[in-house]
Order: structure tokens, then sequence, then C-alpha cells
């Protein structure tokens, strides 16, 4: 990126290495975020110049998806704007394919729906506002720790970024027809990309790849792509040979793709499923909160042996020195064992501490991981609610307005034009499902799935600030202990390790009594913060059976 690492550090982020056009960085708080640069000189000349990068900035930080990279921050200095977003530490689609391709397995049409329509909703989020990608392709499409995929790298972003010192390195063959015949990008144009995507998924290969730069052309300005297999259902081939239309307006919206009957069926069996996993997700939480307890219990068994030993080795000290005047070698070596012993019992303490630390830390480390994992995933069950209702109330919507022609027999046929729903007339089951469901029911049940995750953000936030507080305070105790660790101390140690037995800590965890350690007080904050997430996942487990389910059908 060729930012001196000092301009970033004068803002508080600690380089750790280059990303080709970015940098990745360790920011104040300790996460990982990557930067990317646009110069502002040349803009500054042209004041529509200037605006419109500070629009673009403004947009991409009002952006708000859990399938959208998010962009935290930004701020200018030596004539360039730097942008602050998240790490997707889980690398790219492009890898992904890559990696698949080497050990010669096909993705499965499951994985393939749900990476293809996660990204369809980031792209109808950002076409409801007016705002297009520009670059989407599968080294653009990243993954965050936890799995989730997010769309990134936005074209026009990454084109002044470019302008600052990069070559253009763009996929040819992720370009629409329209624009190599000099016309403007737009939304369809990103649709057109999502084909070429999926196209890739399914076949671990470009659509329109070719030796040289030049041979794609002809290829996609006629759409002429290598034929699929037959083993791909007939729902993708479709949805492929859609995308993959050389007429712009031929292609769905992004929209149309979500509503499409197999689809909402899919999100359905798809958001039932990703329930289920969050339903794990609180099994471990508990299971963390059961280890930390126990880790707590033996860490406080082990200060205090060392503590007594510690004691032990003072009196045997005191003894070696009372029989000094009578036995003289003896009693050195009496004294030097009392001495060894009072080491050896503060080291036990010692030890006993730092392991407590360092276990603490994983544990700071495993807890915080599986409620932010929890949280990406619920945020993307709820947008799922939401799609499968809009898309149901569109469905219903069509079937009322255009499905009841009568035919030249006198009988009533569905007659659908809309791309939507393709294929309704052959589906009367389907029809029936829409025609007596009470949308007015579902789309409050949806609305009630967004109630559910922000109680459930609130849950977050106040646990995250939980978590801090009490390892904060844990490190401080811990460190002053093994600075103040004295044998002295021991008799007090022998009380409290009777108090700490598994008698006395099963009375302090009885649900009436307020447990006595910082320790037990967390523990017991973990317990109720799954007791509340649980909660919201079988409040959405209702809510999905409000919705329709509609028969696994090709379209």
């Amino acid at each position: 990126m060729g930012s001196s690492p000092s301009t970033l550090e004068r803002h508080g982020y600690t380089v750790v290495r280059e990303l080709g056009q970015a940098v990745l960085v360790n920011s104040k708080d300790g996460d990982h975020c990557v930067i990317k640069k646009i110069q502002l000189k040349k803009a500054t000349s042209e004041s529509s110049g200037l605006t419109d990068i500070c629009e673009t900035v403004e947009t991409l930080q009002g952006l708000s998806h859990p399938h959208i990279v998010q962009h935290k921050t930004a701020f200018t200095d030596d004539g360039y704007m730097y942008i602050v977003s998240e790490y997707c530490r889980g690398g790219n689609l492009s890898q992904k394919i890559k990696e698949q391709s080497e050990r010669g397995e096909p993705f499965s049409e499951e994985q393939i729906l749900d990476w293809i329509l996660k990204i369809c909703m980031a792209l109808k989020y950002l076409h409801d506002l007016n705002v297009q990608h520009g670059d989407l392709q599968s080294k653009n499409i990243f993954f965050t720790e936890y799995g989730v995929i997010r769309l990134g790298e936005f074209g026009e972003f990454n084109e002044r970024a470019r302008q600052a010192g990069s070559t253009k390195d763009g996929a040819l063959s992720y370009i629409s027809p329209e624009i190599l015949d000099g016309k403007t990008h737009d939304e369809k144009s990103d649709i057109w990309a999502l084909g070429c995507v999926l196209y890739e998924l399914c076949m671990l290969k470009s659509a329109f790849s070719a030796e040289s730069t030049l041979k794609p052309i002809p290829k996609i300005l006629n759409g002429s792509y290598p034929p699929l297999p037959h083993n791909i259902s007939h729902n993708l081939q479709q949805l492929i040979e859609e995308t993959l239309q050389t007429d712009p307006g031929k292609r769905p919206h992004a929209r149309e793709i979500i509503w499409k009957p197999f689809v909402l069926s899919f999100l359905t069996a798809r958001s039932e499923k990703s329930i289920d996993e969050l339903n794990d997700n609180l099994v471990k939480l508990r299971a963390l909160a059961d280890g930390l307890e126990k880790v707590h219990y033996g860490a406080t068994v082990g200060s205090l042996t060392g503590g007594v030993i510690g004691a032990a080795g003072g009196i045997t000290s005191i003894v070696g020195l009372i029989l000094a005047p009578f036995t003289l070698g003896a009693s050195l070596i009496v004294t030097g064992v009392g001495v060894g012993v009072a080491v050896a019992g503060g080291a036990t303490a010692g030890i006993s501490n730092i392991t407590n630390m360092v276990n603490q830390s994983t544990d700071r480390k495993n807890i915080r991981n599986i409620i932010l994992e929890f949280q990406e995933k619920m945020n993307s069950v709820v947008i799922c609610l939401q799609h499968i209702t809009e898309g149901m109330e569109e469905l219903k919507h069509q079937i009322s307005l255009k499905s009841e022609q009568q035919s030249p027999s006198g009988g009533t046929i569905v007659k659908v034009g809309a791309r939507v729903s393709r294929g309704l007339g052959a589906v009367p089951e389907l029809v029936r499902l829409l025609q007596v469901a009470n949308m007015g029911k579902v789309a409050a049940q949806a609305a009630r799935a967004v109630r559910v995750a922000e109680v459930a953000t609130g849950v977050f936030s106040a646990f995250f600030v939980a978590l801090d507080v009490f390892f904060i305070a844990m490190d401080a105790r811990e460190i002053h202990h093994i600075r103040t660790t004295k044998a002295s101390e021991a008799d007090d140690m022998k009380s409290k390790l009777v108090l700490q037995s598994p008698e006395a800590t099963d009375s302090d965890s009885g649900a009436d009594q307020e447990p006595k350690s910082e320790t037990m007080k967390f523990v017991k904050k973990i317990r109720e913060t799954a007791d509340e997430l649980q909660m919201s996942l079988d409040e959405l487990k209702e809510i999905i059976s409000f919705i329709p389910k509609l028969p696994d059908i090709d379209t």
C-alpha cells in the first residue's frame, strides 16, 4: 500500500503486514482491521471529485448488513483518505474454490445456494439503496472467522484505491456484455457477475475463462459458456441461465431471485438448521461456564497448596535456627531444606496463579468467540426471515392480481407473468398454500423476529461489558497475587481451602445464594446470558412455525 507506518501509528494503528492494496493492522482495542487509502491531492483540484469521494466513504460507513463487510471509520492524512474496515479472517471465496478444485470435489448444492443467496441478499440491500457493488467476483467475497460470508471490495472505491499506486487487477471474466459495449454499470451488471460466481461455484472454474486477455470478450458478448452437467439441478441451471442473459432487461433483479418459490423453501429450511447450530453454540457456552468454574476451583486449590508448602518450609527453617547452637552441621542442612521448601511453596503458588491467568485468557477468547459467532449467525437468520416474508407476500400478491383468468373451457387457471413465480401454473398446491396463508400474521412474525434480534443485541452488549470488567479485574488480581504471595498467609489460606471445598462450592452455587467470588459471579452471568439467548432462539423457532411450508419444487 505504500503508507508510512508512522502515518497509521499516529492514528493508533500498528501495522501487521501488507495485503495487496491494503494493510492489515491492529487497532487500539486489539482488533484486526484492514486499511485502504485513496489519493485526495488529485481530487482536491476538482471539487466534484472530492465530493464524490466523501459521499462514497459516507455510503460505505452507512452500510449495515450481516453479509456486507463493515466499514468502521475513515480519516485523512498527508493528502490521502484512509478507510478502516473489518478483517475477515476466513479468507475469500476464490481461495475456497481453488482448494475445492484441487481436491477434485464439487461443492454441495446446499452450500452453493447458501452462499449465493446470502450474497444476493447483500445485493438486494445495496440495490434498494441505489448502490451498486461494481466489482463482484469471487475474490471480493469474504468469510469471517466464524464462516459467515461477507461481500466487500466495492468497485468505485477499489478504482480510486488503485489510482493511489496499484495497477488494476479486476478479472475480465466477470464483466457484463453491456460494459464491454461501453454502457454504464447498473444493478443488472451486478446480477451478471453474480451469475458468473454461481457458475464458478458449480463448475469450480470460470464461465468465460481463456488463455489470453482478449479471448473471453466474444464469449461474454455472445453469452457463450460451457454447458453444465446433468447432475446440476434444474433450479440452479435455470438460475445461471437467467443471470447470464446478454440482454440486461432479461436478467432478474436480486429481489426476484430471493422470492423464487424454491429459494423461499430453501431459506426456511436453512433458517431452521441455523437455529439448531446456534443451540449448539449455547451448549458450548454453558460448557465453558462449567470449565471456568472448575479452573477457578483448581487454581484456588493450587495456590493454597503452595501457601501451605511455603508455611511448612518456614517452620522447618525456624527449627533449624533453634538447633544451630547444638548441631551446627545438621541444623544448616535442616535450614537449607526449610528455605528450599519455602521457595518451592512460593513457586507452586506463583505457577498456579500464572496457569490460572493463561486459562482465563483462553476462556476469555473462547467465550467472546462463541458470543460473536452467535451474534453474526443470528442476524443472518433474522434477515432470512424478513426475505421469506417479503417473498411470500409478493407471491400471494401476484396470484391475487393475475392468477384468476377464465380458460376457454370455463375453468380457472393460474397465469403469473413475473420471473419470480415462473411455473406456478403447474403447482396448484403452492398456490393453495399462498391463498390460504394469513400473510398479515406472517408479516407480524417477521417484525417480531427483528424485535428478538434487538433484544439479543442488548444481551450481547451487556455480556461483553461484564466480560471485559471481569477479566480486567482477574488480571489485576492475579498480578497482585503473584507479587504478594507469602508463606505467612498459610493459615488464612487453609480456612479458605475449607470454604472452597466441593461441598462449599456446591452450596455457593445454589439458586437462592449469591456466589461469593468474582469468578463465580461471572460464571453466573454466563449462564444467565445463555438462558436469555435460549429464549431468543426458542422465539425464532416459533416464528418459523408460522411460515407456510412450501413444497420442494423446480420452478
